[in-house]
C-alpha cells in the first residue's frame, strides 16, 4: 500500500524544476505522476527530503524524483530537483498536481439573506447558510454550507469560509482568507466582574478585523473586542482548536499552533512561531521574532527576539519523581536556612 498521490497527468523533470525554481539533476525527460511521502515513494512518484529521518534513508527511497539541498545531492543518485527549501518547493507541486476544488458559482436556493446585502455575482453561497442585514462578500469568496454571518459582516474577495461556521456582527475579514471548518470569530469575549454575589457579565461592543491572506484551522475562535477592535495582521496562520481572547493583535506572518491559548489585550508581534498548547497570559507583549516551543506559560512580557520555553519535556516515572523529590529537599533546605538567618 501506497500513500501516493496520483495527478491528471504527467510531468517531467525539466517542467517541474522550471515551476519551483529548481535545478536539474539527471534524466531531463523523466517523467512522474504522483507525489508521495519519503517514505511510500514509488518509481513513478515525485518527493522531497527534508527531515533528518529523510535525508538518513535518502539512499533507499524508490522515487522517481526526490526534491532536495544540494549539500544532499552526494548522498543520492537519481534524478532530482535541487532547491534551497525542498518542503516549500514540494508544496508547489502538490498545487500542480493537485489544483483546489473548483466550487458551482452561485447562491444556494435553501440560504437564507437579509436586507442590503451586497454579494458579488462570482461568490458561493452554501446550502442552509443564514446572512444577517448589511452583509458584504466579495467577488469569488465562498461561505460553506451551514454557516452563520450576523449583522455588519464584511468578507472580501477571494476568502473562503468553511461549512457550519459562525462570525459574529461588525467582523471585516481581508482578502483570499483561507478558514477551515466550524471557526467562531467576533464572538463576546469572556468578560465578567465580581459584585460580591455573583459575576456579572460586560458586554463586549467592539468589533474583530482580520487582514489578507490569513489561515485559520476548523474549530478556532476569535473573540470580538471589548471595546476597539481584536486584530489580526496580514499572513497570520493558525492552527486548529486556537483561542483568541478579546482586544488581542496578532502582528504579521506569525504562526500559532493549535491548542494554543491567548489571553485577552495581548500582544504578539510579528514573525513569530508559537508552539502547540501554549497559554500567554492576558496583557502581556511578546516582541518580533519569538519563538516559544510547545506548552509552554507564557506570564511576562517578553522584549527581546529569541526562543523561549518553560515546558518540562516528558521523562521516564522514576526520574521525574526523584527530580521532584530533589526540588523539594532544596525547598525545605532554604526554609531552614531563612529560618537560621532571621
Amino acid at each position: 500500500m501506497t500513500g501516493a498521490s496520483e495527478a491528471t497527468r504527467e510531468w517531467t523533470l525539466a517542467e517541474l524544476a522550471e515551476i519551483v525554481g529548481g535545478d536539474i539533476r539527471g534524466n531531463r525527460a523523466k517523467t512522474v505522476r504522483r507525489i508521495a511521502e519519503f517514505a511510500d515513494a514509488t518509481p513513478d512518484s515525485i518527493t522531497h527530503c527534508s527531515s533528518p529521518a529523510q535525508i538518513k534513508n535518502l539512499k533507499n527511497t524508490q522515487a522517481g524524483i526526490v526534491i532536495l539541498r544540494a549539500k544532499h545531492l552526494s548522498d543520492y543518485e537519481g534524478d532530482s530537483i535541487v532547491s534551497s527549501s525542498p518542503r516549500l518547493a514540494f508544496a508547489k507541486v502538490v498545487n500542480l498536481f493537485h489544483p483546489p476544488d473548483k466550487c458551482e458559482w452561485g447562491m444556494h436556493g435553501s440560504a437564507i439573506v437579509g436586507e442590503n446585502c451586497q454579494i458579488s455575482s462570482s461568490a458561493t453561497v452554501g446550502a442552509n447558510v443564514v446572512i444577517g442585514h448589511r452583509v458584504e462578500i466579495g467577488a469569488n469568496a465562498i461561505i460553506g454550507a451551514n454557516t452563520v454571518i450576523e449583522d455588519h459582516v464584511v468578507v472580501s474577495d477571494g476568502t473562503r469560509i468553511g461549512p457550519n461556521s459562525t462570525i459574529y456582527r461588525r467582523t471585516t475579514i481581508g482578502k483570499s482568507c483561507r478558514f477551515s471548518a466550524a471557526v467562531v470569530l467576533g464572538a463576546p469575549g469572556f468578560s465578567f466582574e465580581w459584585d460580591q454575589s455573583r459575576w456579572v457579565p460586560i458586554r463586549n461592543i467592539g468589533s474583530l478585523r482580520i487582514d489578507d491572506d490569513v489561515d485559520l484551522g476548523a474549530c478556532t475562535s476569535i473573540d470580538r473586542a471589548s471595546i476597539g477592535e481584536t486584530r489580526i495582521h496580514k499572513g497570520v496562520r493558525i492552527d486548529n482548536n486556537c483561542h483568541i481572547g478579546h482586544n488581542v493583535e496578532i502582528g504579521e506572518h506569525t504562526l500559532i499552533v493549535a491548542n494554543t491559548g491567548i489571553g485577552g489585550s495581548a500582544v504578539i508581534g510579528k514573525r513569530c512561531v508559537v508552539g502547540g498548547q501554549v497559554a500567554v497570559k492576558d496583557n502581556i507583549t511578546v516582541a518580533d521574532d519569538v519563538v516559544i516551543l510547545g506548552t509552554s506559560l507564557v506570564s511576562k512580557s517578553i522584549t527581546t527576539a529569541g526562543t523561549y520555553s518553560s515546558a518540562v519535556p516528558a521523562r521516564e516515572v522514576n526520574k521525574w519523581n526523584r527530580t521532584l523529590a530533589s526540588l523539594n529537599h532544596l525547598n525545605n533546605r532554604n526554609q531552614v536556612l531563612l529560618r537560621n538567618n532571621e
